[in-house]
């Protein structure tokens, strides 16, 4: 006995370009409603729609929704859609589809944080000077020279600082 390959009698309508082609559609225009950005609304709106022989989309439906417009502006999108016309051995068919529209609010980019506030604390003792020569303190005072060192870095997620003194 020979396998048969399934055939449909009722070819469905495809739209051109397939799956990525339909959803790059919807993506581009689709357009966030206000007052869903204003709630800060997520969520998916659940439509379905009739398809006819010429592959114009018919009686769009919202089967579920999340209200604060999403529901209107996916049944829009949804109305301006066009599939290729089918050919069904000569009859004019008209189908069923259903289809999910996901709103989800756009990523806020935050930018990153450029200040780091850093408190060091640190301790200056003078040691008694010790004369190696005779200085003339009326013309020029003694005044120690200090130089410090600060680094910065990351490590692990952590801002470390190492310090180094030098007293002259």
């Amino acid at each position: 006995m020979k396998r048969r390959d399934k055939q449909e009698f009722v070819i469905k309508p495809q739209y051109p370009g397939g799956k990525l082609a339909l959803q790059k559609f919807i993506q581009e225009n689709l357009i966030y409603p206000k007052l869903a950005l204003e709630k800060e609304i997520e969520g998916t709106v659940y439509i379905s729609y009739r398809v006819d022989f010429d592959g114009k989309v018919l009686d769009v439906r919202n089967n579920k929704g999340i209200g604060f417009g999403c529901d209107e502006e996916a049944s829009r999108v949804v109305g301006l859609l066009k599939f290729a016309p089918q050919n069904n051995h000569g009859v004019k068919v008209s189908t069923q589809q259903k289809i999910n529209i996901h709103f989800k609010l756009p990523v806020k980019q935050q930018l990153p944080i450029q200040q780091v506030n850093i408190q060091v604390n640190y301790t200056v003792q003078m040691a008694k000077p010790t004369i190696v020569k005779k200085v003339d303190l009326k013309n020029k005072p003694l005044s120690p020279v200090i130089s410090y060192t600060i680094k910065l870095g990351k490590l692990n997620g952590r801002i470390s600082l190492n310090e180094r003194m030098n007293h002259f």
